[in-house]
C-alpha cells in the first residue's frame, strides 16, 4: 500500500515538474516575443528617429537606453507614488514598486503615502 501511495506521489509530482516547465517555456517564448517585437518597432524606424523606449503595441513600455541611478531607485524604490507598478529602467515590461507593496501588505506603514 505505501508503495503504492509513494509512486502516485512521484507520478503527481512529474506531472506538476512537467507543467512548471512547460509555463516556463510559454513565460521565456513571451518574453523573448516582446523583446523582439520591440527591437524590430525601433529597427523599422529611420536611424534619426530611433529612441529606442517606448510602448509596444501602445500598451507595453520598453527602454533599452542605459538608466542612470535616479531612474532605477524611481522604478524599485518610490516611496512618494502609490504605484504599484511602474515602467522598467532597462527592458520591456514593468517593475514593481517595493515601498507601495509593503505600504498594502501593513508591513511597513512609515513610507510616505502617494500625493
Amino acid at each position: 500500500m505505501i508503495d503504492n501511495v509513494r509512486d502516485d506521489l512521484a507520478e503527481r509530482a512529474d506531472t506538476a515538474r512537467s507543467e512548471f516547465g512547460d509555463l516556463l517555456w510559454l513565460i521565456r517564448a513571451a518574453v523573448f516575443g516582446t523583446v523582439a517585437g520591440a527591437v524590430y518597432t525601433e529597427l523599422r524606424k529611420s536611424p534619426e528617429n530611433r529612441t529606442w523606449h517606448g510602448k509596444l503595441l501602445g500598451f507595453v513600455p520598453y527602454d533599452f537606453r542605459l538608466p542612470s541611478i535616479e531612474q532605477l531607485r524611481s522604478a524599485y524604490w518610490n516611496a512618494a507614488s502609490p504605484k504599484l507598478f511602474t515602467d522598467k529602467p532597462l527592458g520591456v515590461g514593468w517593475s514593481v514598486n517595493i515601498p507601495t507593496v509593503l505600504r498594502r501588505l501593513g508591513l511597513h506603514t512609515s513610507f510616505t503615502k502617494g500625493r
